[in-house]
């Protein structure tokens, strides 16, 4: 049933119904469903109208993310479901978005941060638990909360909703810096990088600023990749202008050194 919804209905229902894409993800299975909530954009077919013909014929010449992370799901040294998903995490989520945010963070401001329950052998401990230690009647970190109400932490602290360090996006974008979030993801410039298509950017900035639709995740990473190709690619694109432009990403193309640096160690050594 669930195939038939995404190959037969989904693309059939208006864009902007309230529930489309919440269907779409509960007629995936269990693996695939958790895959498509994670996803900074859709990681199936769901939405590809944002994304131009040519990004997306690019695109399919490369070797597909989201392949890569099932494959990590499915080769997981588990049985059940939870500790497939808490494997996948390890894996990627929490080595390159969680760890590496709070390294290049604190670091910045010259902290030394310490992460004692990523202790090898404390994972491995833990791994080995039986799933019910973990998850028990919808309370996840089950095993977790019982120590901590055993040392004498408040219950209302332990059993609050979860709260993260999450960006005010919406209010941001809505407000608080409205029109220069919108100068920059509506300019020409922007919409005609290639990527997304302008009517469909446009559409998701109206559906955000009408407050018809929470779109501030999508959108801001759409803000991100545009101020990164920015600042590095088209920064480099003037640096190489008058220079012979390599014809690839290659690693030799990101090494180069920027003209005048020779001379400015020569300066270094002499000081």
């Amino acid at each position: 049933m669930g195939r038939i919804y995404r190959d037969s209905l989904h693309g059939r229902i208006p864009a902007g119904i309230y529930g489309k894409n919440l269907a779409w993800n509960a007629s995936l299975n269990s693996r695939d469903r958790y895959l498509d909530g994670m996803s900074f954009f859709p990681a199936w077919h769901r939405e590809r109208g944002l994304f131009t013909n040519s990004f997306l014929q690019a695109a399919g010449h490369l070797p597909d993310p989201l392949q890569q992370w099932q494959r990590i799901y499915d080769d997981a040294p588990a049985h059940d479901p939870l500790s497939r998903l808490l494997y996948l995490d390890t894996k990627t989520y929490l080595v390159a978005d969680i760890l590496t945010k709070v390294d290049r963070m604190s670091m910045a401001t010259s902290l030394e941060v310490r992460v004692p329950m990523l202790d090898h052998r404390f994972v491995e401990w833990v791994t080995s638990l039986p799933v019910e230690w973990k998850l028990r009647g919808g309370t996840r970190k089950h095993i977790l909360k019982k120590l901590a109400e055993r040392l004498g932490v408040p219950s209302p602290l332990l059993h609050r909703r979860k709260q993260g360090f999450q960006l005010p996006l919406v209010e941001w974008m809505r407000n608080d810096v409205k029109d220069q979030f919108l100068r920059v993801l509506l300019e020409s410039r922007t919409l005609q990088r290639g990527y997304f298509k302008p009517e469909a950017v446009r559409s998701l900035v109206d559906e955000h600023i009408r407050g018809r639709r929470n779109r501030s995740g999508l959108l801001w990473r759409m803000l991100v990749l545009e101020l990164w190709h920015r600042n590095f690619m088209e920064s480099r694109a003037h640096w190489t202008a008058g220079h012979e432009i390599p014809q690839s990403f290659s690693t030799e193309a990101f090494s180069s050194k920027p003209p005048g640096s020779e001379a400015l160690a020569r300066q270094g050594r002499e000081l």
